[in-house]
C-alpha cells in the first residue's frame, strides 16, 4: 500500500501543539474575500457559488490577518537517515511580479537539517460544505513535496469514521511520476488511525507551471478535482467530514516522498508557488 500518513502527527504531538497555543482552538469570523479577485470568478469543476475566501497573494508581503505561518519541527519519529526538518518562516515569502504569488521554499541551514514552510487558516477562516480550488505549482519531488490540505479541531474522537472531522488531502506531490495522493485520515494520528487513500492520475503536473487543485464538498459527495477534471468520487458517508476544516498550503520534507532530499537544488526548482486560493459556498 501506498504510504501517505503522516508519521510525525502523532496524537501526543498534536496535543503538544493544542496546548502550548500553536493552533487556536475557536474559530474565529470569516476572513474576508481578496479584492483583487475577479468578481466574476467561479469554480474550474463544481457548482457556482458565493466567494467567502479568497487570497490572490498580490502585494509585497503575506497577508497575516488572514493566515498564520507556523514555526515547528516535524521530523518524523521514525525516520532513519538522520535528518531532521522543520516548517520556518523565512522560506514562506510572497512574490509581487506577474499579478502575485505565494512562495514556499525549500532550505539546508545546516548540516543534516531541512526546512520547508507551511501556512494556515486555522483561528480566522474555516467552513464546512463546498468549493475550494488553489492554483499550485508543486515542485519535481526530490525527497519534498506541495500539499495543499485540510484539517479541523473536531477530530480525534474513535468514532470509526471521518464524520467527526478528518485531514483531507488535496494533493500530496510525493512521486516522481505525474501523479499524487488524494487521502481522508480520521481517527486521530495515534493507533486507532484509519485513512481512505487514492492515487491518483495528474497529466503535465511536472511538464507545466501551474494546476487548479480542488476539493467539491457536500453532505453526500466529496469530489477531487485536478485542472476541473473529478479524479477521485468519495460518497461512503462515513468517509465525510460533517464539520468545519480550515485550509493549509505547506511544503514538507518526508521520508516516504520519492527521491532524496539531499540532492534536491536549493532554488526555484524546489519552491512550491500559489497563484491563488479561492473558496465558495
Amino acid at each position: 500500500m501506498t504510504r501517505v500518513l503522516r508519521p510525525l502527527a502523532a496524537a501526543a504531538l498534536l496535543a503538544a501543539l493544542l496546548d502550548s497555543g500553536a493552533y487556536a482552538t475557536e474559530s474565529a469570523a470569516t476572513a474576508p474575500v481578496d479584492a483583487a479577485t475577479p468578481a466574476s470568478a467561479q469554480p474550474e469543476a463544481g457548482p457556482r457559488g458565493t466567494l467567502v475566501f479568497s487570497d490572490e497573494f498580490t502585494g509585497s508581503a503575506l497577508d497575516t490577518a488572514k493566515w498564520n505561518v507556523r514555526d515547528q519541527e516535524r521530523t518524523e519519529t521514525d525516520r532513519t537517515d538522520g535528518l531532521r526538518w522543520w516548517y520556518r518562516p523565512a522560506n514562506v515569502r510572497v512574490i509581487p511580479d506577474n499579478g502575485g504569488n505565494l512562495a514556499i521554499d525549500l532550505r539546508n541551514p545546516a548540516a543534516n537539517q531541512y526546512a520547508g514552510g507551511r501556512v494556515d487558516t486555522d483561528g480566522i477562516f474555516d467552513y464546512t460544505h463546498g468549493t475550494l480550488e488553489v492554483r499550485v505549482h508543486v515542485p519535481p519531488t526530490e525527497g519534498h513535496l506541495g500539499a495543499v490540505w485540510l484539517q479541523t479541531h473536531s477530530w480525534g474522537g474513535i468514532a470509526g469514521s471521518a464524520e467527526d472531522g478528518a485531514e483531507i488531502d488535496l494533493i500530496e506531490s510525493a512521486y516522481k511520476a505525474d501523479r499524487y495522493a488524494a487521502t481522508i485520515h480520521y481517527d486521530g494520528y495515534g493507533a486507532d488511525h484509519r485513512q481512505s487513500a487514492q492515487v491518483v492520475a495528474a497529466p503535465g503536473l511536472h511538464a507545466t507551471h501551474y494546476h487548479t487543485i480542488g476539493l467539491n464538498w457536500t453532505a453526500a459527495r466529496m469530489e477531487f478535482t485536478y485542472d476541473g477534471t473529478v479524479v477521485r468520487t468519495v460518497t461512503d458517508p462515513h468517509l465525510i467530514s460533517r464539520v468545519k476544516e480550515y485550509p493549509i498550503l505547506s511544503h514538507e520534507v518526508l521520508d516516504w516522498a520519492e527521491g532524496d532530499v539531499t540532492t534536491a537544488p536549493l532554488d526555484h526548482r524546489s519552491t512550491m508557488y500559489v497563484d491563488w486560493i479561492r473558496v465558495w459556498q
